[in-house]
């Protein structure tokens, strides 16, 4: 059924990055970062244009449902049901990211607008470019009026969702009237009605909408030149860039999904205080982490802190081993062991490691399902004494995690101790790049850097 890849259940042992995560430890260092973020950030959901067009289109189909002045026209009645459906729904959203992608299209030769991480662009542009500018726009979540395969999961609204969802705006059928979310969309009124840009828009895509759901047709289109120009012109003014969005609406998105308190609040300042220099640092994961102020902030947020400094180190080192097994097409065991050394780790390494993160059980207690079960095999290296013994618990995990994904390990161990790769192999990691003690995952603090960023007007 058409509903199914959306209704489904989640699932933990699956991840976009299978081909990027030999190791499966995504699903493991993930769980600590959305700790931190309380699943509002993640490596899709982390821009503010995207976070607030998402919550524009959402007011306008909430919007659109509660006023009894716009009506179905009989045939959309007969298709739909109502303007409550869930299909109604997807159709509106398909069109909304489509008008809005087609309006930074019309005006993105202005040097204020933006066209960069706008989801759908590609495509759209050759359709403009084969219409000569006047692309044909149809109501419908039907996968040929989506400028994206599988839209619905993977452009504005399903990017979006888990964040929106967690915030309480409406649960996984898209249902906004939930108890919870009376005062998010009380808020949100304020906050588009409060906005010059926003509220033009969005009475003018309302008048356009009520004229388009007029239309007796399964699929009411309209050429994009027959749209009013100021919908499209107002439209791109007021989603022109992440970082103009971001001046306006960076009090409603902290506000609304309290990520200047806590364990995240502690970053943005510290994100803060670096943009008003003027040459700001430049901050990743680890840096950005220690250099929190951690006086003054409630226990938990520091331990959501101090169980990714004491879990990351031990993560990153088995990931460096892992990488020397396979920089050769074919090696012994003993040259992986050799070149362990020239990093400055030796067999107490991974034993240090896993007993320093198994000496503090709240590091463990913030996984459940396979994350648990993962970091639990890879703790038991606390008992492998050699480097030759800790390379093939790593690998014998390895195997078992492409196991469970129906794909073949990335490598073996042949019966006389030598290394089999196969497929291309890695880069020699350099020393250089790996010192002890530094990390290799990145707990989504990059794309709350990202999110800053825009709410911080674009300054870096």
């Amino acid at each position: 059924m058409f509903l199914d890849k959306y209704l489904t259940e989640y699932d933990d042992t699956l991840s976009g990055e299978i081909n990027i995560d030999p190791l499966g430890t995504l699903v493991i260092w993930s769980a600590y970062g959305q700790k931190i973020f309380s699943n509002r950030v993640n490596s899709i959901s982390n821009d503010v244009r995207n976070y607030t067009l998402n919550l524009f289109n959402h007011h306008l189909i909430r919007q659109i449902d509660g006023d009894d002045s716009i009506q179905l026209s009989k045939r959309l009645s007969n298709l739909y049901g109502s303007k409550n459906a869930l299909t109604f729904k997807y159709s509106c959203l398909v069109y909304l990211e489509n008008l809005f992608v087609y309006s930074i299209l019309k005006h993105d030769h202005k040097p204020s607008i933006d066209s960069g991480g706008v989801l759908g662009i590609t495509k759209a542009r050759r359709t403009w470019s084969e219409t000569g500018g006047n692309p044909t726009l149809s109501f419908s979540h039907d996968a040929k009026e989506q400028l994206l395969v599988r839209q619905l999961s993977l452009g504005v609204s399903g990017r979006y969702k888990t964040p929106f969802v967690e915030i309480g705006y409406f649960d996984g059928y898209y249902h906004y009237d939930l108890p919870r979310a009376t005062d998010l969309w009380s808020r949100t009124e304020k906050f588009i009605h409060c906005s010059k840009s926003l509220s033009k828009s969005n009475k003018l895509i309302a008048d356009h909408l009520r004229e388009l759901l007029a239309q007796n047709a399964d699929v009411p289109q309209m050429s994009f030149e027959a749209i009013s120009p100021e919908i499209h012109s107002t439209l791109s003014t007021t989603f022109a860039s992440s970082g103009s969005v971001g001046k306006y609406a960076r009090q409603y998105w902290l506000e609304s999904t309290g990520l200047d308190f806590g364990a995240a609040g502690a970053l943005l300042k510290v994100l803060d205080a670096n943009a008003s220099k003027k040459v700001p640092d430049a901050l990743d994961a680890q840096s950005l982490i220690h250099r929190t102020e951690r006086e003054g902030l409630h226990a938990d947020a520091v331990e959501k802190f101090e169980n990714i400094e004491l879990l990351e180190p031990f993560l990153a080192d088995i990931t460096l081993l892992f990488f020397l097994s396979i920089c050769k097409k074919s090696q012994e065991i003993g040259e992986v062991v050799k070149q362990w050394t020239v990093f400055n780790r030796d067999n107490k390494t991974l034993v240090n490691g896993a007993l320093r993160v198994q000496e503090k059980m709240a590091v463990l207690q913030v996984l459940t399902g396979t994350a648990k079960s993962r970091l639990s095999k890879l703790l038991q290296l606390s008992s492998q004494t050699t480097v030759e013994a800790q390379i093939q618990h790593i690998l014998d995990y390895h195997k078992q995690v492409m196991l469970n994904r129906g794909q073949v390990s990335w490598v073996k161990v042949e019966s006389n101790g030598t290394l089999k790769v196969n497929v291309r192999p890695s880069k020699m990691p350099v020393p250089e790049d790996w010192p002890v003690g530094c990390w290799y995952n990145n707990y989504y603090i990059p794309q709350f850097m990202s999110l800053v960023d825009g709410y911080q007007g674009g300054v870096q």
